[in-house]
């Protein structure tokens, strides 16, 4: 099980942020399991407007975008 808690980064108001950004943010949360929920968000139509790739290198999250699915996974996950 996956243990992640939110960081709130001092003086910031974005919106948005790389994966290193979301990283920072979630402590707990490593590479691979961003990767794969990113490919999630992105196939997914109420989520698809929160992930933002203007080259195949650079991705942009939405914050609170990225927040919502969480909660999102948590009242849909699989007991």
């Amino acid at each position: 099980m996956i243990k992640i808690k939110y960081i709130p980064v001092e003086h910031d108001t974005a919106e948005w942020c790389n994966k290193k950004g979301l990283i920072k943010r979630f402590e707990g949360l490593n590479i691979n399991t961003l990767n794969h929920w990113l490919v999630e968000m992105r196939d997914s139509s109420k989520f698809s407007q929160f992930v933002i790739n203007p080259t195949h290198k650079l991705v942009w999250i939405h914050i609170n975008g990225f927040v919502e699915f969480l909660k999102w996974k948590q009242r849909n996950k699989v007991h």
